[in-house]
C-alpha cells in the first residue's frame, strides 16, 4: 500500500489543471491574479506565480495554455484550497514556513505544484524524513507490506461485530532461543532469576523445539535494523489507515522446563524469553 510519493511531471501537473486548447499570448493575463482554488479564494500576481519557471504554477501562467475559470472570472485550479495560502507565502517570501502541524501537508502539496525549494526545505523536516524513508524501506522490503496486509486482515475480524475501541495484535520475529532460568527457594519463597541452566536442561531435547504461544504472526526473520523499520512501517501504515498504533515489546515468560532440587521444596524452572511485540489499535 505504502509506496514511495513520486512528485508528478511538470507535463502531468499542466494536463491537471489546464486545459491545452490552443496556445495564448501570455500578455493576456492580468497583473492581479484572481485564484479558486478547490474553492477557496486567493488573489496574488503574475511576477510571484511565475516565480520558479519549473513549477506547474509558472506553466499554468505562461501563456501556453488556456486556464479554466469560474463564473466569477477566477482561474481554477481543482486541489485542496486549505494549504494553497502556505503555497502562496512562501511565493512571496521564501522565509515564510509553514506551521509545525501543517508540513506533511503542504509537502505534498509543494511536490504537485513542483515548488521544489519548498519542499527541498520542507523534506528536512523529522516526519517527512521518516516518512520517505519507510516508503523507500516499503519499496525494497515487500515483505513488510505483506505481513502489515495481514495484520490489517486479523484487526478487521476482530473489530467486526464488536463496540470495542481497541484491538491487539501480537508479532514475533524469527530470533535465536533465549532462556532464563529462576530458582525458588521452597522454605522463604524466595525466586532468583538468572540462575544457572542446569546440565539436564542443557540435555533435554523437548524444550527446543517450543513454539512461543501467544504470537498471532510470525514475522520471519530480520536484523534489529529490519525489524526496527518494519515496525516503523507499520506505524505509518496503520496511521493512513485510520489506527493510532502502540508498539510494546514483552517476552514470551512461558516455562519450557523445571525440576525439583534434592528432597526440599527448591526448584529451577526455565523460562522463554523471546521477545514478542504487542501492537495496540485504536
Amino acid at each position: 500500500m505504502h509506496a514511495s510519493r513520486t512528485a508528478p511531471t511538470l507535463k502531468q501537473r499542466e494536463q491537471a489543471l489546464t486545459m491545452p486548447l490552443h496556445n495564448a499570448d501570455a500578455s493576456s493575463f492580468h497583473f492581479i491574479v484572481p485564484l479558486n482554488v478547490g474553492g477557496t479564494h486567493y488573489t496574488s500576481t503574475l511576477p510571484v506565480l511565475r516565480k520558479y519557471e519549473e513549477s506547474m504554477l509558472a506553466a499554468m501562467f505562461s501563456g501556453r495554455h488556456i486556464v479554466v475559470k469560474d463564473k466569477d472570472d477566477r482561474y481554477f485550479i481543482e486541489r485542496d484550497g486549505s494549504n494553497f495560502g502556505h503555497i502562496l507565502n512562501f511565493l512571496r517570501n521564501s522565509s515564510r514556513l509553514p506551521p509545525l502541524d501543517k508540513v506533511k501537508d503542504v509537502y505534498h502539496e509543494a511536490l504537485y505544484y513542483g515548488i521544489k525549494p519548498l519542499a527541498d526545505i520542507l523534506r528536512r523536516h523529522r516526519s517527512i524524513h521518516e516518512e520517505e524513508e519507510v516508503a523507500r524501506w516499503a519499496e525494497q522490503c515487500p515483505a513488510a507490506q505483506e505481513k502489515a496486509d495481514e495484520v490489517a486482515d486479523l484487526l478487521l475480524k476482530k473489530f467486526a461485530d464488536t463496540l470495542r475501541r481497541t484491538s491487539r495484535v501480537v508479532l514475533q520475529f524469527d530470533q535465536e532461543p533465549s532462556w532464563e532460568s529462576v530458582f525458588l527457594t521452597g522454605s522463604t519463597g524466595e525466586t532468583l532469576g538468572n540462575y544457572y541452566k542446569p546440565y539436564a536442561f542443557q540435555q533435554d531435547e523437548g524444550h527446543k523445539d517450543h513454539k512461543c504461544p501467544q504470537p498471532e504472526i510470525s514475522m520471519g526473520e530480520m536484523s534489529e535494523k529490519e525489524r526496527e523499520k518494519t515496525l516503523s512501517f507499520f506505524d505509518h501504515h496503520f496511521e493512513k489507515l485510520g489506527y493510532k498504533v502502540e508498539v510494546v515489546a514483552g517476552e514470551c515468560r512461558e516455562a519450557v522446563w523445571s525440576q525439583k532440587e534434592g528432597g526440599g521444596m527448591d526448584s529451577i524452572t526455565i523460562y522463554c524469553t523471546k521477545q514478542i511485540y504487542t501492537l495496540t489499535f485504536t
